[in-house]
């Protein structure tokens, strides 16, 4: 459809919502005040800014972050905080760095091209389409040719648009937004649910979100799933719905130990896998009215009264104890278990080993050998150890147990990875003839670098036998948590090799590599293999600790079209990375731009680099372009 069509039906709406009755007014009128309850009930609407009150007010891309997560599984499962800067203009202290990373990692939003994501600009109606369309399990893949005017289309069949008067690319308000969200738990998802139910939400007679009912009729739990669990449950466990971790499933893809919530009346039960082991470090406020515990310096409050007792003066849990804590719908925690009751075994990749002094059992200070390793979560653990009995190097496999209250450090080896083939299935859910759970663990490591990978990514994808380094199944066969290696080369920083200065004294080795990266000028030092000094133009940086650890030479094409998230040379489509950035080159320096001023690319050069071919996890991470 033409501009000049679009703007046509834009003034016949105009007029027709000049001449509503009385009746549809109050009817709209209702309607409004329907979803302001059902989005306060819910707290959809509320941001750590608080609640966005102001119809009229723009909602800002932070806060719609956010909203998109209230919104989701994650609610209370993601915090403001983010340990990395994702980019320059969102630094990890950043009041939605949090949600503004589980926005990007879930794919439901997406920065720009120069590295920035403009937290406080206002977010446009294309942007949060492509948001509430990806809460209800639609992907780019589900769309061919134009995706965004098929999002659109999905947009307006689904009735998301309903009280919604707003043209593509014009910002929202919270008015706005309120009936998107308010929508989108009308909406049916992919499979056919209605959104709200998948939630854990009530549906009242007429199909709408009832979340008062849900509160304070239909859910009940935490319950653990023990032995008894099945008999807790009011209703016939056969005829069921079940969700975990907000994904559909069976009745038996339940584990012991998962927390538990059901509903009688929608039959349905919510169960949840989330679990941290660990020594209890401090109990908060203090011991008479404890509200939180710190566990690996990561603070989880309690979800129950119950909880809270067992970690007081008069409770089972004391500072110093190994514990595994079971976290509830919200993050909360909603049991706890001493490792006399749960035997606990996590493995992972050794990235760093060392010394450093503690207080051992009797209060004497001694130094102690220790071990940092990161397991398919990508949590990281710091464990002691015994250098006499056992060593450690980078790269290894760590097996942790705790068993009978004591903690066994092993090494641990995996035997040759048995599938049929080592190339993932189209939407990413299996490789080769081995399916992957539906709560799947994937890390890709590169060095002692690595990045948390989304199934969605590895669509396609093949590697080899040995670029895994461990996987888990579970009864199922289905697995759980896999740790790759070099697989995505997404643990890389993309950019531009300015110049090499080589050692200024002969008493150095170290050489000073200027860069630009995410359109930012930056220097490092480093003793990498120097490339030759003419070498310069578009690399991939591996940095840590302000030291330039490897340099990632990139292969290059011309450029015929661009489409979406998708380059193409005269033969193939490229797919681009989520942080490809663009440049225009003149004069001899590289300046940051969009591909919105590409659009017209009979005026341009334009070349993309890419790292490898997409068929082995590959990407297009720089373009560049010239005038003609």
């Amino acid at each position: 459809m033409g501009k000049k069509s679009i703007a046509l039906i834009v003034i016949v709406v105009t007029i027709l919502t000049t001449i509503v009755s009385p009746i549809t007014t109050m009817q709209a009128s209702a309607a409004q005040s329907e979803a302001e309850k059902i989005m306060r009930s819910t707290g959809i609407m509320k941001t750590d800014q608080g609640y966005l009150d102001n119809k009229t007010a723009i909602v800002t891309r932070a806060q719609f972050a956010q909203l998109l997560v209230n919104a989701s599984f994650y609610k209370g499962k993601t915090t403001n905080e983010s340990n990395v800067s994702l980019y320059h203009d969102v630094p990890k202290k950043h009041w939605a760095a949090g949600y503004i990373q589980t926005a990007i990692n879930m794919g439901w939003m997406s920065g720009y091209l120069n590295g920035t994501f403009k937290p406080e600009q206002g977010i446009t109606l294309q942007e949060a389409v492509r948001g509430v369309v990806s809460l209800l399990g639609y992907t780019s893949s589900d769309f061919t040719g134009n995706v965004i005017g098929g999002q659109m289309t999905l947009y307006e069949s689904k009735e998301l648009d309903k009280n919604i008067n707003k043209l593509r690319t014009q910002k929202l308000n919270v008015e706005d937004c309120t009936n998107l969200f308010y929508n989108l738990l009308n909406a049916t998802t992919k499979e056919g649910l209605v959104y709200a139910q998948t939630l854990g939400y009530t549906l009242d007679m007429n199909g709408n979100p009832d979340y008062l009912a849900i509160v304070s009729e239909n859910t009940q739990g935490p319950i653990m799933a023990d032995a008894q669990w099945k008999s807790k449950i009011p209703f016939s466990l056969s005829t069921a719905s079940y969700y975990r971790d907000g994904i559909k499933c069976g009745q038996y893809d339940i584990n012991d130990y998962d927390v538990i919530y059901y509903s009688k009346d929608l039959q349905t039960i919510w169960a949840y896998d989330d679990k941290v082991t660990g020594t209890v470090d401090s109990i908060y406020p203090d011991l008479l009215s404890p509200q939180s515990v710190v566990i690996a310096g990561k603070e989880y409050y309690f979800e129950t009264s119950e909880m809270a007792y067992e970690f007081s003066t008069l409770g089972s849990v004391k500072e110093g104890d190994r514990v595994t804590l079971l976290l509830g719908k919200n993050g909360k925690v909603a049991f706890v278990l001493d490792t006399y009751e749960y035997d606990v075994t996590i493995t992972g990749v050794v990235i760093d080993t060392g010394t450093h002094v503690v207080e051992n059992d009797k209060g004497k200070v001694v130094s102690s050998d220790y071990v940092i390793f990161v397991d398919a979560a990508g949590n990281e653990y710091l464990q002691d150890y015994d250098l006499g009995t056992i060593t450690f190097h980078k790269g290894e496999l760590v097996r942790i147990t705790y068993e009978n209250g004591s903690v066994i450090v092993s090494e641990y080896e995996q035997g040759s990875a048995a599938f049929s083939g080592y190339t993932f299935s189209e939407d990413g859910r299996s490789l080769g003839d081995q399916p992957l759970a539906s709560n799947v663990k994937i890390l890709d490591l590169y060095e002692d670098s690595y990045v948390s990978v989304y199934p969605s990514r590895l669509a396609n994808v093949s590697i080899n036998s040995k670029a895994i380094k461990y996987y888990e199944r579970n009864d199922k066969g289905a697995i759980t948590q896999l740790i790759l290696q070099n697989v995505t080369g997404d643990q890389f920083d993309y950019g531009i090799l300015e110049e090499v200065e080589t050692p200024r004294s002969s008493m150095s080795n170290l050489f000073t590599y200027h860069y630009i990266i995410d359109g930012n000028k930056g220097s490092v030092i480093g003793d990498y293999e120097t490339p030759d000094i003419a070498d310069v133009g578009p690399k991939g940086f591996l940095i840590k600790d302000n030291e330039l650890v490897v340099i990632k030479y990139l292969s290059k094409f011309k450029v015929t079209s661009i489409t979406g998230s998708t380059v193409q040379d005269m033969t193939s489509k490229w797919p681009m990375a989520d942080d490809c950035d663009v440049y225009f080159y003149v004069d001899g320096e590289y300046v940051a731009t969009t591909l919105e001023e590409l659009k017209d690319l009979s005026r341009f050069d334009v070349t993309a680099y890419y790292d490898r071919q997409p068929n082995i996890g590959g990407r297009v991470r720089i373009i560049i372009a010239e005038n003609k």
